[in-house]
């Protein structure tokens, strides 16, 4: 076990030996009571490491799919109904969507009646078993050599689909089941626990035993581990990396099911539970280095008992800092495990390694000038004199262009995943109405100060970056985000609630205010007045501007060499630290833009309009979009929550209503399996196909050609005409 682990373990092992020798209520019972929620989040980390153990995957989605699984059995056990997973008719979205049935697929089964737990919990199972197997065929095979940020995006993708079938086919109402183990109240050290948690407990220790067994003493155990360690050597030896995938992301799925099945009759179970506690999990088994079955299982259950205890220390110790010590202290301190740990994750021998999405550096020519100019003067329009519905979409869209753009710096440059980006945007939002509404300050003074209070947050949260990379710091900014929302969102204070939300005046300079409600002299006067439209308008094409001109700057050149190799950069003289440092501080006010305008257009506003998951879905619209491209940015704006795409395929196209994050999940997975490079670069390589065509008609060399070429001898190749790019 390694000392971190052995840290967790040694701090719950004296707090259980404080509180047997003071006999105290006050914190024997919350470790008790933490036996509960540890099992969850033990039995949850397990189902991570054997997901990565045979094919290198961290699963966002692991949570999502207890949830489902969950639902099915309580759905079979409560009305002898078992859901077809998860909507088998490809056209149930069409048919929901116009209210006629188009092909009559059956979408459940029905028992005629509440079906016994037994053969409830095999059926719930056997679907957690087919959900695996597609999982790893569908998707994650498809991903075998594909970059960490692809396999992070599907499992997103995983997540939001499950997440939306659940809603769609369940409700979105906390549910319940019958007990499973006998529930009925022991007395421990003089406190009083149901006996349920023991149970549970006792099963998540067996299994961790069985799969520690499985994978040190099988031939499939052993295979697993040889494959992760040598792919070919493993693979000319006879043995088949793909059926033990297979059959690990089986196994991962049917025990994120069981522990949903166990746990359902202790805690209840909403939508969005284990997803929550998921990623508890996932800092117990990043711990242990997502291979020991052990420190994951212990490190879990210390978490549930700290979690508890700290829930009993903010209720009695009136005299502590109310900054929510419960949710942001273990995530703090698995973020220093990071920067002291370094690299925690153990490296795959894959055959291959796929390389990130294209960086393109925009040259600018006749056309392209022509072109931007055209969708500036669209968007103008469309900001400033549209209906009401189209401009408020517009509105939305500029802030999740300026959003992405956050994401294209750090994580298409420089190849870092961040899950934070939401949460840095809530802090300059937050402090833009402490600074500017609460200190009086000017605007000019309040917005510097609001973006820059992000993007010193921003640096603070990027130092694990220096350690480590890929889907641990994915893991370690997701956790940093829902720390920042749980110190400062939460609360009162200078990046909190002024009482149960925030207020923002309206922005305003010389006596001129540019507010969605403020008069202003450009356009008809409805709210959102004309002059919000002008301040996003150009507050998202610097940000484009900016952006663009870094790509091609010598810091955007030396963000690219990091991205491809640290080490060869190093070697070249780039100092890689400063680099990434660079990339999260510009990414963090970009972020904090986006924050402080989201804040404007508001002008009241609580913590929900920042929460951690909208982190996860501005990641998921920018890889959509194209998350390396200035352009994949303004698609991703496009396509963002209420933004022009969905307002304009709402009122002339079709209303998505409720199917939009089921749809909006499988398109992200197609998009992480089928084309990297997002909707930008897919419009890219049609258009460049295109021109081929059309100069192989005419006798003259491909584009590829000529680009090379142009490359090569310096020219500006404005004389070219090629057309449309970024």
């Amino acid at each position: 076990m390694n000392r971190v682990g052995r840290a967790a373990l040694g701090a719950v092992g004296v707090a259980w030996i404080i509180a047997a020798v003071t006999n105290s209520s006050v914190y024997l019972d919350p470790l008790l009571f933490g036996l509960g929620s540890g099992a969850i989040i033990a039995a949850l980390a397990l189902g991570l490491v054997v997901a990565y153990r045979a094919s290198g995957v961290i699963n966002f989605g692991h949570g999502a799919v207890a949830t489902y699984v969950t639902y099915v059995y309580i759905s079979l056990t409560s009305d002898g109904v078992y859901p077809v997973p998860p909507l088998p008719n490809p056209l149930a979205p069409v048919e929901g969507i116009l209210g006629v049935e188009i092909l009559d697929l059956p979408t459940r089964v029905d028992f005629n009646g509440p079906m016994g737990k037994a053969p409830a919990m095999v059926i719930a199972l056997a679907t957690a078993a087919l959900l695996g197997l597609v999982a790893h065929y569908a998707i994650f095979r498809p991903l075998r050599y594909a970059p960490v940020l692809a396999k992070v995006v599907a499992s997103v993708g995983i997540m939001l689909f499950l997440q939306a079938a659940v809603v769609l086919r369940f409700g979105s109402n906390a549910k319940g089941a019958e007990p499973i183990f006998p529930n009925e109240p022991v007395e421990v050290l003089g406190a009083r626990i149901g006996q349920d948690r023991f149970w549970v407990m006792g099963t998540v220790v067996v299994i961790a035993a069985g799969l520690w067994s499985l994978f040190k003493f099988t031939r499939f155990g052993i295979a697993t581990r040889a494959s992760a360690e040598n792919e070919q050597f493993t693979t000319l030896l006879g043995f088949n990396a793909d059926f033990q995938a297979g059959v690990s992301w089986m196994l991962a799925s049917v025990l994120a099911g069981l522990v949903g099945i166990l746990v359902a009759p202790i805690t209840g179970v909403t939508p969005n539970f284990f997803t929550i506690l998921l990623i508890s999990s996932l800092g117990a088994a990043l711990l242990g280095k997502m291979s020991s079955f052990a420190i994951a299982t212990g490190v879990g259950i210390a978490l549930g008992m700290l979690d508890q205890q700290l829930f009993r220390v903010e209720l009695h110790w009136d005299w502590l800092p109310d900054i929510g010590w419960r949710r942001a202290l273990p995530f703090v301190v698995i973020a220093l495990a990071m920067i002291i740990g370094g690299e925690t994750l153990p490296s795959r021998g894959a055959v291959t390694a796929g390389a990130l999405p294209e960086a393109v550096a925009p040259r600018i020519t006749r056309w392209r000038v022509v072109l931007y100019t055209g969708l500036f003067v669209v968007a103008a329009v469309l900001a400033v004199f549209a209906p009401f519905q189209y401009r408020g979409g517009m509105h939305n869209t500029l802030i999740g262009v300026i959003l992405a753009l956050s994401l294209v710096v750090v994580t298409g440059y420089v190849g870092q995943i961040s899950l934070m980006q939401m949460a840095l945007a809530g802090v300059s939002a937050f402090a833009v109405g402490s600074f500017g509404t609460d200190a009086g300050l000017p605007l000019p003074i309040a917005s510097v100060l609001a973006v820059l209070s992000g993007v010193a947050f921003g640096l603070i949260a990027a130092l694990p970056s220096l350690r480590t990379r890929g889907a641990s710091l994915a893991i370690v900014t997701l956790a940093s985000g829902l720390a920042i929302e749980e110190i400062f969102f939460q609360r009162s204070g200078w990046f909190g609630l002024d009482r149960n939300l925030k207020d923002t005046d309206p922005p305003s300079l010389f006596g001129l205010e540019f507010g969605p409600n403020s008069s202003f002299w450009l356009g008809d006067g409805k709210i959102p007045t004309g002059g919000f439209g002008v301040l996003l308008l150009a507050m998202t094409a610097l940000s484009c501007i900016g952006v663009m001109r870094l790509r091609r700057s010598r810091l955007g050149e030396q963000m690219l060499a990091v991205r491809s190799n640290e080490r060869a950069a190093a070697a070249a003289g780039v100092n890689v630290a400063a680099i990434k440092l660079a990339a999260f501080g510009i990414a963090s006010l970009l972020a904090g833009l986006g924050g402080a305008l989201t804040a404007y257009k508001l002008e009241k506003y609580g913590a929900d309009s920042f929460g951690i998951f909208l982190s996860i879905s501005v990641l998921a619209f920018a890889y959509l979009g194209g998350i390396s491209t200035v352009g994949g940015a303004v698609t991703a704006g496009i396509l963002y929550t209420q933004g022009i795409g969905i307002v304009v395929t709402n009122e002339l196209v079709i209303d998505v209503g409720p199917y939009t994050a089921y749809v909006a999940g499988l398109l992200l997975i197609a998009t992480a399996v089928y084309n990297n490079e997002g909707i930008d670069g897919f419009q890219r390589t049609q258009f460049h196909a295109l021109v081929n065509k059309w100069r192989r008609r005419r006798g003259l060399a491909p584009l590829d050609s000529v680009l090379v070429a142009v490359a090569t001898s310096g020219a500006s190749g404005e004389n070219e005409g090629l057309g449309h790019g970024e």
